[in-house]
């Protein structure tokens, strides 16, 4: 089974880069109903099962299944590589009650007999809200505490994958993103979904890296007369970097000083000083005055995003706190 994305003019031009914390939190949602999908996630499954356990999420489990369909006005596209959890909120909170109702009972249609979808009948305006409040509940409790490092790996994904596009145009783009995503005459194949051809109709494409989404690839919404561009969500880079801890040895922390090895070690995941100073737990004034002497010895760059500053380790960094044993 293969999905068709139809590129025409304009929409290679339209192609952009984007994040979204709500899509980071049903990902999240759906690694608490697979464990298993991958050993990276036990440490993060481990401290979060206590704290989800005391929390009303009834409805939004029966609105988010594991596998198959899912109602795609609670994955709202993100509006772009800024786009907060509020932001994602208000269009689920935005949502046409038809809409709404709509999806649902779609949604019921597919599920498993079983499965406890009673609770998705009825107002369909008490159902919305009543979901997206369970989703900012879900979000506290599983993505915020990780989102800082989160957020920077996400940027670290779109700033290679941009340079992948202006470098090779979308075959270039598409070449490693997922392996069941390849690129033949102007279309975008994806396979294992349902069969069908979507032209995109001068919308383009919204890309948006996941950590908890991985190994998965996803699209929606897909419904070719919808004004909104489809979101394909698809793997980041360097995903297990989430759950590495940042320790350097003892030899750098001799060499640098302890709390400067330290801020080196977290811009492994690229951050901001406020950020790298909660992670690494010293004052955000101590921090930026590491930042100043790694930067000037060539072991950090800074990189501008809006009104922040982002700071990552170069490769000098990384030759250094990790040397071939060779």
């Amino acid at each position: 089974m293969t999905l068709v994305l139809r590129f025409g003019s304009g929409d290679a031009a339209r192609c952009r880069f984007a994040i979204s914390p709500l899509q980071e939190t049903m990902s999240a949602l759906l690694v608490l109903k697979e464990p298993g999908r991958h050993s990276w996630y036990r440490s993060w499954l481990r401290d979060v099962r206590p704290v989800v356990a005391g929390l009303d999420l009834g409805l939004l489990n029966a609105a988010a299944p594991s596998n198959g369909y899912g109602p795609d006005f609670l994955w709202p596209s993100p509006t772009g590589p800024r786009t907060t959890v509020e932001d994602d909120l208000a269009q689920v909170r935005a949502t046409d009650p038809g809409i709404v109702a709509a999806e649902l009972a779609e949604h019921a249609r597919r599920a498993p007999r079983h499965a406890p979808y009673r609770l998705l009948t009825g107002d369909p305006v008490i159902i919305r809200d009543t979901l997206a409040g369970q989703q900012r509940l879900a979000w506290q409790t599983l993505v915020e505490p990780l989102w800082d490092r989160i957020r920077g790996l996400l940027d670290a994904d779109i700033t290679t994958r941009a340079r992948q596009l202006t470098d090779g145009g979308l075959e270039g783009l598409f070449a490693d993103l997922h392996p069941r995503a390849t690129w033949q005459n102007d279309e975008l194949h994806l396979t294992g979904f349902r069969h069908g051809t979507v032209d995109l109709r001068g919308r383009g494409l919204v890309l948006v890296p996941t950590a908890f989404g991985w190994p998965k690839l996803g699209i929606g919404p897909t419904d070719a007369t919808s004004a909104t561009p489809p979101a394909l969500v698809y793997p980041m880079l360097g995903a297990a970097r989430l759950w590495e801890p940042a320790t350097p040895s003892p030899a750098i922390a001799r060499l640098l000083g302890s709390g400067r090895a330290s801020v080196l070690a977290e811009t492994l995941i690229p951050g901001t000083t406020g950020s790298l100073a909660h992670r690494v737990g010293l004052a955000p004034a101590t921090v930026s005055e590491h930042l100043a002497v790694l930067r000037e010895a060539g072991l950090v760059t800074a990189t501008r995003r809006g009104r922040e500053v982002l700071y990552r380790r170069t490769p000098l960094a990384a030759a250094l706190l990790h040397p071939d044993p060779c």
